[in-house]
């Protein structure tokens, strides 16, 4: 498998086979070196750790489509109740409320087994789970949601000791498909340990066309992103390495929501892209 990423020394690996379920007994036990990292959980789930605070990316769904890893038990059950690795979360992002990044039932359940952690989601997952039999009121006051129309200024919040800037960018399709779901792009800004800024980015499902983020262009080049966590299919544009470096002004890249069947171009490529829990990328520093 033609990937970069850096695999922990020591995890028991959900190793994927075609369209398999990862195996009901193992849960990877992941530590992470250095200041900064981002770490798989499986599709678009990432874990990021920086700035002092821990925060999951699309971490539970509840829905693969016949073509995505499953979540074995274990998995979603360790998320849920806050088991190592996934201990001691600061907060939980949700880029869209499709079933293969959202779970009303299984963030609800999150929700009232950690009181302690913040969800940051479009208002659209956040109706969901209210709607959900596992609802409880006093979630709203752990809950950010976002309202945003394509091309409308990021939305600013501070959280963890973290800034959080939340942007709607346009579903992959659009305007054909998904023209109504809110699918919002998160960057998430902290200081290492000597000052130095530390940036991430997670896009969700966005759709990779220049001109959804050409109109936003004051939101992409005012910050240099160390690392942004793109869908794959960005990796097969034509452009993708100017769309990554100039467009989206950020020093580097990995894919995510690659399917269980990785496809051709992505093995061939000299991207890095997650498929496996644990795969873990260090946040470096900008030059």
């Amino acid at each position: 498998m033609a990937y970069r990423a850096i695999i922990a020394a020591a995890f028991g690996a959900l190793t994927l086979a075609g369209c398999s379920a990862a195996p009901a007994s193992e849960v990877p036990t992941v530590e992470s070196s250095g200041e900064g990292s981002v770490t798989s959980i499986l599709n678009a789930g990432v874990s990021a750790r920086m700035g002092g605070a821990k925060f999951l990316f699309d971490p539970l769904y509840d829905n693969h489509f016949g073509s995505l890893a499953e979540m074995g038990e274990p998995l979603i059950e360790a998320i849920i109740n806050g088991s190592a690795p996934y201990d001691n979360v600061d907060t939980v992002f949700v880029s869209h409320a499709h079933g293969d990044h959202f779970s009303a039932e299984y963030l609800n359940r999150m929700m009232a087994a950690q009181p302690g952690v913040q969800l940051i989601a479009p208002a659209q997952a956040e109706e969901a789970m209210q709607g959900h039999e596992m609802w409880q009121d006093d979630f709203a006051e752990r809950i950010t949601g976002v309202a945003l129309s394509n091309g409308e200024a990021a939305e600013r919040i501070e959280v963890a000791g973290v800034v959080v800037e939340a942007l709607r960018t346009p579903h992959a399709g659009w305007p054909e498909r998904h023209s109504e779901v809110h699918n919002i792009t998160f960057r998430v800004s902290a200081t290492n340990s000597v000052g130095a800024p530390i940036r991430v980015m997670h896009m969700g499902d966005a759709d990779p066309a220049a001109q959804h983020f050409t109109m936003n262009s004051k939101f992409f080049c005012c910050a240099r992103t160390n690392l942004v966590m793109v869908p794959f299919w960005f990796f097969q544009q034509d452009d993708a390495g100017l769309l990554i470096d100039r467009t989206l002004n950020a020093e580097e890249a990995v894919g995510v929501h690659v399917p269980a069947e990785t496809p051709a171009f992505l093995t061939s490529s000299e991207w890095d892209y997650f498929t496996k829990v644990g795969e873990e990328l260090p946040i470096k520093e900008l030059p």
